[in-house]
């Protein structure tokens, strides 16, 4: 189906040529794409220079499963023109791997990352995750300082989402696996603002950390808002206050590309209050903050007046700080990042 998918992929792109404005970021992911040929990678790449005009120093990231990629491979990448790795580690234990049902181990990370070295990224990102099943605080206070210890540009450290209907949320509720306590993940959570940054990591967004001047231009894309197209089988597109959402099955997606039509799910248009609501939501998640005046200025609510109970709550249990009109959250509120924001809504 590989080959197939590659075809139907670049018709859809075709559907929205030209585009005229200037492209700052390219991401293969949503999956596994390390696991495509690399002739069909070079392929894809080569069509999207071809196609849209991409900035000189535009970032064009790939993310990559260590189980799925060797040497050859990424020096190809590389002299393609991808210019940063995204490698999904999760965690350093292979125990911890092996429960989450991971195919790599720490070998084949090391393996890994080293050869994006060697092969000239000299931009390299590194996920990792709290809150695993059997995971305690030491061996995340590990993960942390041996990934701290490579010098990877980026590290995103998230919390554990359990996604109804995979293995491992099955396992869980029958109790075969165990998570952590909320005191254990609290703790970890704690440690990973304390000690990336004592590291030279700059905590940009909630569960992002990196040095200065290597933020990703991608993500940062979506927490400020940007218009995107996503391509592929259920992809997610916002362009002009409109959202929509490909079809996710391959093979429906394929079979829809190749009779001619759009390959999309569903559509919404989104309105001046949900649009609000959403710059809230992920200018809040940024260690910036949002800036009420520009908020007001774009949406017309001025949330000093709008959500006062609220904000001089917040403000009095130290879970949100208010300099001049930038809104940040602080420690303390990240923590309880989605009941604080939640909060806010009713300003909107």
């Amino acid at each position: 189906m590989i080959v197939p998918y590659s075809i139907a992929l670049k018709a859809e792109i075709q559907k929205y040529l030209p585009v005229s404005r200037p492209i700052g970021s390219i991401f293969f992911g949503g999956g596994t794409p390390s696991y495509l040929p690399v002739k069909i990678l070079t392929d894809l790449l080569n069509f999207l220079k071809e196609h849209f005009q991409i900035e000189p120093d535009g970032e064009i990231t790939i993310e990559v499963n260590p189980g799925t990629i060797d040497s050859p491979k990424l020096a190809l990448l590389k002299s393609v023109g991808f210019n940063r790795l995204s490698i999904g580690l999760q965690a350093w234990q292979d125990l911890l791997l092996k429960n989450i049902g991971r195919i790599h181990s720490l070998h084949d990370f090391l393996k890994i990352y080293q050869a994006g070295r060697f092969a000239g990224f000299s931009n390299q990102g590194i996920d990792i995750i709290y809150g695993l099943p059997g995971q305690k605080v030491p061996d995340w206070a590990e993960t942390l300082r041996e990934v701290a210890s490579l010098q990877p540009e980026h590290i995103s450290a998230y919390g554990l989402q359990l996604e109804t209907g995979t293995q491992l949320a099955k396992d869980v509720e029958r109790g075969l696996q165990q998570l952590p306590t909320e005191e254990e993940v609290v703790e970890m959570m704690d440690l990973t603002m304390t000690y990336l940054p004592n590291k030279g990591y700059r905590h940009y967004e909630i569960s992002n950390y990196a040095k200065p001047g290597f933020e990703s231009v991608h993500n940062l894309g979506y927490w400020r808002g940007d218009d995107y197209l996503g391509f592929g089988a259920g992809a997610c597109s916002t362009v002009n206050a409109e959202r929509w959402y490909n079809i996710e099955e391959p093979g429906d997606y394929i079979e829809a590309v190749c009779e001619g039509a759009f390959p999309i799910k569903s559509r919404e248009k989104l309105d001046l209050k949900t649009k609000a609501a959403e710059a809230l939501m992920l200018g809040l998640r940024l260690r910036d903050g949002l800036d009420l005046h520009k908020f007001e200025a774009e949406y017309g609510i001025d949330l000093q007046k709008t959500a006062e109970p609220y904000l001089t709550g917040l403000l009095e249990e130290k879970l949100i700080s208010l300099n001049d009109s930038r809104l940040v959250l602080t420690d303390a509120g990240i923590r309880l990042s989605n009941s604080v924001i939640s909060s806010l809504f009713f300003g909107i």
